[in-house]
């Protein structure tokens, strides 16, 4: 049965790079090693302990392209869709709306871009974006259109009423593709170097689309969340981090976004069972523990783009359960975040995910994730 299955709302989000083959999750390729860092804004020695969010917003803008893209730098020649469409979502939660804000004109050619990419796409594939990019190769094939989705999700409602009409068109589309891809276990990935991620975008989008008024499968709904949850060991209170390249933290932050909107599921729906309600705050339990943790924080070691979308997970299921918990973590995020901002305002990956566009808009969505009693930017 489908039907339009209200529930909390999601963020996340998805990544970005370039033109390189397809690799397996089983893989053996060498991670680059990281560089030599820059003078960051927000270091010791500066005594900075806030992020600046001028500036990174000002370069995400000067870096779109003319057509309303985003590639791995600033006016890449290489644009991809699941780039674009994570800049539009920092855009969207920065407060600058498809008819808001002073770079709502940006947003809107965010969104005719990944319209057009959907438009263009074969019927038959799940893929909207051609092979061969980075987002592609580290989170899976399939990226650009969980990503796509989630985009035009948030965007829809706050679009000029002339521009909704294929908006809405092409998340159906994404919806449709998303819900093809789901394999029997709920996953929606196995390729990559971190497919968990990619299950988590997908799951995310399915919610976004259906918070947005789109038909969704609520069986696909509950089931792609009840998969991402069961990374979970009450047991060994561990999370598994085999589909997540060996990292924790990449399992705990997907596994954390899932419990909390099962938390808030809607009575009698899917994800009201009994059974899910309990995984979902044994989840959350664990996940607190966890994500409290530096060494689990630190990811792969250094600040990658999978370490930024981990932190947008976590900071959107932290925002769920509010209060004083939600208040500390965030202080220390963003403790962190400016440790590691660049000296003209951007962020930029370590390892894996090094794009500069990637890194500063997913760290400008986390840094706007509030509580929803409070409000959000966008």
């Amino acid at each position: 049965m489908r039907i339009v299955f209200p529930t909390f709302k999601a963020a996340l989000f998805g990544a970005a790079l370039l033109s390189i083959p397809i690799i397996p999750a089983s893989s053996t390729e060498a991670l680059p090693a990281a560089g030599p860092r820059v003078q960051l804004v927000g270091s010791a020695s500066s005594g900075q302990t806030d992020p600046d969010l001028k500036r990174p917003l000002a370069w995400l803008i000067a870096a779109q392209n003319p057509d309303g893209s985003w590639g791995e730098e600033a006016r890449s020649q290489h644009p991809d869709v699941a780039t674009t469409a994570v800049a539009g979502i920092a855009l969207l939660r920065m407060g600058h709306t498809g008819s808001r804000g002073e770079f709502q004109a940006s947003t809107r050619r965010a969104v005719e871009y990944v319209v057009s990419a959907v438009e263009r796409a074969p019927a038959e594939q799940v893929a909207v974006q051609a092979p061969g990019t980075l987002p592609q190769r580290k989170l899976g094939r399939n990226i650009d259109t969980y990503v796509a989705a989630q985009f035009l999700a948030e965007a829809l409602p706050t679009l000029p009423r002339e521009q909704r009409g294929r908006a809405e068109a092409a998340l159906a589309n994404c919806v449709r593709r998303i819900e093809r891809a789901q394999a029997a276990d709920g996953s929606f990935a196995k390729d990559g170097w971190a497919p968990l991620l990619s299950s988590a975008f997908a799951a995310s989008a399915l919610h976004a689309a259906a918070t947005a008024g789109a038909p969704v499968d609520a069986k696909k709904l509950a089931r792609a969340d009840a998969n991402l949850m069961d990374k979970y060991d009450d047991e060994t209170k561990s999370f598994d981090n085999r589909e997540s390249a060996g990292v924790e933290l990449y399992s705990a932050a997907a596994s954390a976004i899932a419990a909390a909107r099962v938390r808030h599921a809607k009575p009698g729906s899917e994800e009201a069972d009994g059974k899910m309600q309990r995984k979902a705050q044994a989840v959350a339990e664990g996940a607190r523990t966890r994500l409290s943790d530096e060494q689990t924080l630190r990811g792969f070691g250094t600040y990658g783009g999978e370490e930024h979308v981990s932190y947008m997970m976590a900071a959107e299921a932290k925002a769920a359960v509010g209060g004083a918990e939600f208040e500390t973590w965030s202080k220390q995020m963003r403790v962190r975040l400016a440790q590691i901002q660049r000296q003209d305002g951007t962020w930029r990956g370590d390892h894996c995910i090094t794009s500069t566009t990637f890194c500063t808009a997913a760290s400008l969505i986390t840094l706007a994730i509030r509580p929803p009693s409070s409000g959000r930017a966008s």
